[in-house]
């Protein structure tokens, strides 16, 4: 999977963890926007935490349905709270709390959107990097 650097073996890995990116024999995967942002969050965590990809099989579901509720422009503006005992994933606001007092593992969606849309689009996310003069404060005449 060439969007995550993934080797064959890692890919293997990956499908065997989250049941929903098993396609039939065979067959290539098709990923759609929400497939592609629950892998992303489940190779961050398991790259970051060294966390094995088998501790997400149980909010696999979850996963998958949090990140179809919504589009990417207002899931950036999120953050996703992975919980493992009980299993839940929930989503917050970037001004909300968590609601319930349990440990959970709290990730900012919007660089793992931005990694997603630089690699998907090839372009570049900030285009004012490449302007060639300074901005200037216009004056009020």
């Amino acid at each position: 999977m060439t969007a995550f650097g993934l080797t064959k073996q890692q890919w293997r890995t990956l499908k065997k963890a989250l049941p929903q990116l098993e396609t039939g024999r065979g067959q290539a995967a098709c990923l759609g926007p929400a497939a592609l942002l629950a892998t992303g969050v489940a190779k961050l965590v398991a790259d970051t935490l060294q966390m094995p990809l088998s501790r997400l099989t149980p909010l696999s579901d979850t996963l998958f349905a949090v990140c179809a509720s919504a589009s990417w422009p207002q899931l950036e503006r999120s953050h996703l709270a992975l919980s493992f005992e009980p299993p839940g994933v929930e989503l917050i606001g970037t001004d909300s709390l968590l609601g319930k007092s349990r440990l959970s593992l709290c990730l900012e969606l919007r660089p793992i959107i931005a990694a997603l849309r630089e690699k998907l689009l090839d372009v570049d996310i900030d285009d004012q990097r490449h302007l060639t003069f300074p901005p200037l404060v216009a004056a009020a005449r």
